[in-house]
């Protein structure tokens, strides 16, 4: 009876060293596939200087563009050549898996171009840093990300500009008369979501 009880406390720590052996060995996966990810292109570049007043109109080219998501599939875009004048307003339709997301993937540099570029009123992206291109940039995407907090945080989520800015947006956005017909206007707490607007 001894035997079969010291048994049965062997097999169990068997198995209970091979469960921490299986987590142990997902956790070297995870860290060996973090260590094969490429870095992400440097965040500032030695331009950075020239680039206090850019873009100043907002001319966007593509100019054969295209791109993959990993070098061995196919290209997800390729030969993409598209002029988009400043303040024009271009819409870009398509199935499920036609490229628009890839679109704005490659203009922020998610994704970086397999051939071709994107110009910016003349400036090469792919030449850019990462922060000087994407601190210049906006999307507003179909589903807005709204957090928990007052209205004018989500709006203006670093305090940067002045309460007659952000009216300003939002009359140039035709929001402004939905903003103050909210009870405390820009101070309305929004939950995440923004299921209460």
């Amino acid at each position: 009876v001894t035997l079969f009880f010291k048994l049965t406390g062997v097999l169990k720590e068997a198995v209970h060293i091979a469960t921490d052996m299986e987590t142990n060995s997902v956790a070297v996966e995870r860290v060996k596939e973090y260590c094969d990810v490429e870095p992400e292109a440097p965040w500032t570049s030695e331009h950075a200087s020239e680039l206090t007043h850019w873009p100043h109109a907002g001319r966007i080219e593509f100019q054969n563009y295209g791109l993959r998501y990993r070098k061995d599939l196919q290209m997800a875009l390729q030969n993409v050549t598209a002029s988009i004048q400043p303040g024009e307003k271009v819409g870009i339709v398509g199935r499920t898996g036609a490229g628009k997301s890839s679109l704005t993937l490659g203009l922020f540099r998610i994704l970086e171009p397999a051939t071709g570029s994107i110009c910016i009123d003349g400036a090469d992206v792919s030449k850019l840093g990462l922060h000087e291109l994407r601190s210049k940039l906006t999307i507003i995407p179909q589903d807005p990300v709204l957090f928990f907090g007052s209205l004018r945080m989500n709006l203006d989520p670093f305090d940067y500009y002045t309460e007659d800015d952000v009216w300003t947006a939002l009359e140039l956005a035709h929001l402004k008369s939905f903003a103050s017909s909210l009870p405390d206007r820009l101070d309305h707490m929004c939950t995440e979501g923004g299921e209460n607007l």
